[in-house]
């Protein structure tokens, strides 16, 4: 065992040790004397290293299935439940369209029309819409699929046809598309949609006008629920 007289490194326990600016300098002799590991002691080290390497990367991946599999099981677990919610609420429905044809008939007209009112809530229910985002910028994920109640306008900027640019004005999109009339109150589906390399061009239909525009990536289908 080496004293401090014969440490090269000085005194781990003296001032010079911990408050010398060359001490970082210890870090090079400390590699240089590594290089000089005799070949069965650098052996030892790459497999001491390689072992640990391997054991990072099945912790990762232990880690990541783990993962994986909790977040599919909460997708089945949220599924479930939403189709339990979706099929209750669609029974309901079902009962109230014949009531709500029987107050018409009979002339109880304030009534059929709160009847009416509730069945749209529950079918909106049902679709799980949210209110309208004003464009879809938030909603970058291709292959999603939204609901969204809208009132349909023709004041908004919208860009293509068939397929908008994410930025395109949602309630004015919906009249374009021959989903919704102006000021017409109604549930529209959104398909966000990968637009690379699509030209977009702009036309009038059902008295909008939307716009050209160059490369964009994502976009959107827009139809009547």
């Amino acid at each position: 065992m080496f004293g401090d007289s014969d440490n090269p490194f000085g005194s781990s326990d003296s001032p010079e040790f911990s408050k010398n600016p060359s001490v970082p300098d210890s870090q090079k002799i400390l590699q240089g004397l590594l290089a000089e590991l005799p070949d069965e002691a650098q052996q030892l080290l790459d497999k001491i290293n390689r072992e640990v390497v391997r054991i990072q990367d099945r912790k990762d991946e232990e880690i990541a299935d783990v993962r994986a599999q909790a977040e599919k099981r909460c997708s089945e677990i949220e599924t479930k439940a939403e189709q339990r919610r979706s099929a209750i609420i669609q029974h309901s429905i079902e009962q109230l369209e014949p009531l709500q044809k029987e107050l018409f008939r009979t002339g109880e007209i304030g009534k059929a029309l709160g009847v009416f009112v509730l069945i749209q809530m529950l079918k909106a229910r049902v679709v799980n819409a949210m209110p309208d985002p004003g464009n879809l910028l938030q909603y970058q994920d291709v292959g999603k699929t939204y609901c969204f109640q809208v009132t349909g306008a023709n004041h908004g900027p919208v860009w293509g046809s068939d397929v908008y640019t994410s930025d395109s004005h949602l309630a004015t999109a919906a009249v374009h598309a021959g989903a919704l009339d102006v000021g017409e109150d109604g549930l529209v589906r959104v398909n966000m949609v990968d637009m690379s390399g699509m030209p977009i061009h702009g036309s009038t239909r059902n008295g909008v006008t939307s716009m050209d525009w160059g490369a964009y990536r994502v976009g959107y289908r827009i139809t009547r629920v």
